[in-house]
């Protein structure tokens, strides 16, 4: 069962997070194909699918630098 997702509610997190350097890098780092990953996750999220768009991007999460910079974003949130 999906269930649509209401960005609007997380568009101050959203916001903070990609004006950091660190969200900004791992954009970057979730970019690396071109963000053909990334655009599937998100299509995933939107459609409420959240199972899925975890699985497209945990083997970019579980990369040693995206570790680091969802850390550094935690402190700061």
């Amino acid at each position: 069962m999906s269930e649509n997702i209401n960005f609007a509610a997380y568009e101050s997190e959203i916001r903070r997070v990609l004006g950091s350097k660190e969200g900004l890098a791992l954009l970057k780092l979730l970019n690396q194909d071109g963000g053909a990953t990334l655009r599937k996750a998100a299509a995933a999220f939107q459609s409420g699918d959240t199972s899925a768009a975890q699985a497209l991007i945990a083997p970019l999460m579980e990369q040693e630098q995206a570790q680091a910079l969802v850390k550094e974003l935690n402190k700061h949130g």
